[in-house]
């Protein structure tokens, strides 16, 4: 007779916990080219980005957050006007739940959701 026994792993890999924000940034390239961006996530390990112009996959950017130090990345996914970063080294612990006080977003926990979204 033959047994198992079955073990899900969630499907996030992620090193830290992502954190959903809306923060100005500007994406340089080695190459000198330059971008405004928005952040739209954040985590000690890298951020996804709005661009306005197209980022593609392997591509080396230096990312300027808010009030700190350009950080190297690697974009490692990309769409038309979104990528995704990985640091080359992560991003203090303290800085990140800094930004994510000042550009986090806050959700009352007594309100649902929907109360909070609206209508143009």
């Amino acid at each position: 007779m033959f047994s198992a026994e079955l073990i899900i792993k969630p499907t996030d890999n992620r090193r830290s916990t992502r954190s959903k924000v809306d923060m100005p940034g500007r994406v340089t390239t080695e190459g000198s080219w330059r971008s405004v961006c928005r952040i739209a996530d954040l985590s000690r390990h890298g951020a996804r980005l709005s661009t306005f112009t197209a980022l593609t996959r392997g591509t080396v950017v230096w990312l300027n957050i808010a009030g700190h130090p350009a950080r190297k990345a690697e974009i490692v996914w990309a769409d038309e006007f979104n990528a995704a970063c990985q640091f080359y080294q992560p991003l203090d612990e303290r800085a990140v739940i800094a930004l994510v006080g000042r550009f986090g977003f806050k959700v009352e926990p007594d309100r649902p959701i929907e109360d909070m979204i609206m209508v143009a």
